[in-house]
């Protein structure tokens, strides 16, 4: 089930789907803990999209160069606190990748569809 996002100001708007069916419309805390399992999942919002890929960009643009596999640990870190200090949500390292997983596969879709020459 899709659910469409409230515009803001953030230029960074991407509808996303959800997967909690029972959402308390009064309920701002992004980080829920599975009980089960005491892990810390985040619900990322456009406004923490915008500022993790704004502080990795400005890495790249001075100088930082990335590792082989992805960003270092403090180009890592330097995204995490431009997430606290832009919406004062603490996020962890694995939050960090695990977002820039997703968004790497969502543009891979989003590429592939648009490389089709009947799409557009």
């Amino acid at each position: 089930m899709a659910h469409q996002r409230h515009n803001t100001a953030s230029p960074f708007q991407v509808p996303r789907p959800t997967t909690s069916t029972t959402m308390d419309e009064n309920d701002t805390n992004s980080t829920q803990v599975d009980p089960s399992t005491k892990i810390h999942q985040v619900r990322w919002n456009d406004d923490m999209d915008g500022f993790m890929i704004i502080a990795l960009v400005n890495q790249v643009l001075v100088g930082h160069k990335r590792s082989d596999n992805g960003f270092t640990s403090f180009q890592i870190s330097k995204a995490i606190e431009s997430v606290k200090q832009g919406c004062g949500m603490v996020v962890t390292e694995k939050n960090v990748r695990s977002r820039l997983k997703t968004l790497k596969r969502e543009y891979a879709e989003v590429s592939q569809l648009l490389s089709i020459s009947s799409f557009g």
